[in-house]
């Protein structure tokens, strides 16, 4: 199935596995994915991408190894060969010692044909990258992996998603909301500016006058970081179309179920 920024039904929202089931998994590995692609009614996994030394697109938040990994540094020092030695798993659980940093072409590979992708693109500021580079290696993974109609591409370096869609105008794509930069800026404005059809917003800065704003301009609003129930209900409640959650399943059985 195609993906559509909005549901279908608007009582309920897209439910988006933040980083995979990352409550249950590593995050951002092929186990947390897979755990995510295997929920009937999980609409959507979040990721988030950066370059390692040779320019391969590796699933990684962090702009160091260290938190997630074995290893130490700037994943951006590090080739790919070199990152896929690192164990990316024992750190939340021996169990999951054989995890590794997955590229974006693995993941789409695995579980790409069964789940929609919400693709982050991770710019670091004390690093810039060259102009065009990362949006440029990120798009490449997408048209190869032909996934053009089953992700967006999300970032706060709201420059990236207007490179995106000079290039590729059909693309969906997700303005993230800053709030030091960005503070007073309406969902439409900020959307506007980049071609984007999706606003993206933490849970402690949306209002509903944002949410507001983006609908009466027929824009997407997808809420994060969701782990509680009443977090999930509250944001249903005010209408957004979608929920991101470390544990996406369970909202899922609540939400989705309608279970007190």
């Amino acid at each position: 199935m195609l993906y559509r920024p909005k549901p279908v039904d608007e009582k309920q929202p897209y439910i988006v596995a933040h980083r995979g089931i990352s409550a249950k998994a590593p995050e951002n590995t092929l186990a947390s994915f897979e755990q995510a692609a295997g929920v009937a009614g999980i609409d959507m996994i979040e990721l988030d991408v950066r370059l390692s030394k040779d320019e391969e697109v590796i699933v990684l938040h962090d702009r160091t190894l260290q938190r997630t990994s074995t290893g130490n540094g700037l994943a951006r020092n590090y080739t790919i060969e070199e990152i896929r030695r690192f164990d990316a798993g024992s750190w939340f659980h021996p169990m999951y010692s054989d995890q590794r940093i997955p590229t974006l072409h693995e993941v789409f590979r695995q579980i790409g044909s069964r789940i929609w992708v919400d693709v982050e693109i991770k710019s670091d500021w004390l690093h810039r990258e060259p102009q065009g580079l990362l949006e440029e290696k990120v798009l490449d993974v997408i048209q190869k992996c032909g996934m053009e109609d089953r992700v967006m591409v999300s970032s706060f370096d709201h420059r990236i998603l207007a490179n995106l869609k000079k290039v590729k105008p059909a693309l969906i794509t997700g303005v993230l909301y800053n709030l030091t930069r960005d503070f007073f800026q309406l969902p439409s404005v900020l959307a506007e500016q980049v071609g984007a059809s999706v606003f993206v917003c933490a849970k402690r800065e949306i209002t509903r006058r944002m949410i507001d704003d983006a609908h009466n301009h027929n824009l997407a609003v997808y809420v994060y970081t969701l782990n509680s129930v009443q977090d999930a209900r509250r944001m249903r409640a005010y209408g957004v179309d979608g929920i991101l959650s470390n544990n996406a399943d369970d909202i899922l059985n609540v939400l989705k179920n309608n279970i007190a």
